[in-house]
């Protein structure tokens, strides 16, 4: 009875020393970690643009000879058909004047033509005069008439030479450039001046090459133009386009921006400040790639907890990738440390050891 009792107590000693040694077999697993941080906003970035027109033109004479006048200066307003210069027209003058005289006699003519066959006409219904003096007669005032549509084409033609003498605006502007000085030889089609219209500016500025491509994205930062001396008064501007051409000396391309309102007291020519605002920063933040895995075709991170040391399955949406890092959507906060290693080994509750950062 004695050695029942004994080898009963030890069979109790030895469990008990088992259930206490059970917790010793949990493993505490070394792993990387990479702590979230708050995203960062990027600083803006300023440019000095121009104000410049959106729509221009650079007038020239439709035919050879010298600058005769240049009736308006750079910088002048101008109405539509406003004379703008003229070329030395003399010789024009004189194939008007010799044109119109020609039309005048070739008018007798074909008058006096008629009338005579209009009075031959008379003759003959009376049975006077001859049927073939009747034709001639006919004849005779076709060809005047021919004759007289001839003069009038060469006198218009006589008049679009003597205008073509002339530069007149097309369009309500403003003159921006002379491309030629009084009694300069022209030759038919050499630039004389050129003009801007003002009901449509635009501003332009040069934009680095390396920053080019933060425009053409989807989320580009938008774009402030303000007046130089008060930076607070402007207007939201839009890319209109980006010459392909970059300079090689600078290596800048040249930005068109379509304004939506200029800020009073800006014209053509005004120097502006063209800042590059940054889209507002994005409360999601990055984590490396290897700490994302998936489980029932849900995404998950391991937080660490900074008091147990124990994992926890954080789930979480990855909105994008971009190289090693993930963007995701969680309930984790900044200064929450994930594992950015060997997370398909690791388990719920599972303690672990941070080693040292990773996935940064």
């Amino acid at each position: 009875m004695k050695q029942a009792c004994g080898c009963l107590v030890l069979l109790c000693v030895l469990l008990a020393a088992c259930r206490e040694q059970a917790p010793s077999t949990q493993v505490v697993r070394p792993v990387l970690f990479h702590e979230v941080v708050a995203a960062v906003r990027p600083l803006s970035a300023r440019f000095t643009g121009t104000v410049q027109p959106r729509h221009h033109l650079v007038a020239a004479f439709r035919q050879s000879g010298h600058l005769l006048s240049r009736q308006v200066e750079v910088g002048e307003r101008v109405r539509s058909g406003q004379l703008l210069a003229t070329l030395e027209s003399s010789d024009q003058r004189s194939e008007v004047r010799s044109a119109q005289g020609e039309v005048a006699r070739t008018e007798v003519l074909w008058r006096n033509a008629r009338d005579e066959l209009v009075r031959y006409q008379g003759l003959h219904q009376q049975g006077v005069g001859s049927v073939a003096r009747l034709e001639q007669l006919n004849s005779e005032v076709e060809v005047r008439a021919a004759t007289l549509r001839q003069a009038r084409i060469a006198l218009h033609r006589a008049e679009e030479h003597l205008q073509q003498t002339q530069v007149r605006a097309e369009f309500d502007g403003v003159v921006t450039t002379w491309h030629a000085e009084v009694g300069q030889v022209l030759a038919s089609g050499a630039p004389v001046v050129s003009l801007a219209r003002l009901d449509n500016l635009e501003v332009w500025f040069d934009l680095p090459a390396q920053r080019v491509n933060e425009l053409a994205r989807d989320k580009a930062p938008r774009i402030w133009v303000a007046s130089m001396s008060e930076p607070v008064m402007g207007s939201w501007a839009q890319v209109r386009q980006i010459d392909p051409q970059l300079d090689a000396g600078t290596r800048v391309q040249r930005v068109r921006l379509a304004v939506e309102q200029l800020p009073a007291g800006i014209h053509l020519g005004s120097l502006v400040s063209v800042e590059l605002v940054p889209a507002p920063a994005s409360a999601e933040p990055f984590v490396p790639v290897s700490a994302v895995w998936a489980h029932a075709g849900q995404q998950y991170v391991w937080r660490v907890d900074r008091q147990h040391s124990q994992v926890q399955a954080i789930e979480v949406e990855v909105l994008e990738r971009d190289g090693a890092q993930a963007r995701i959507r969680s309930v984790l906060q900044p200064g929450d440390r994930v594992v950015s290693a060997g997370v398909a080994r690791l388990q719920e509750g599972q303690r672990v050891r941070l080693e040292e950062r990773g996935g940064s």
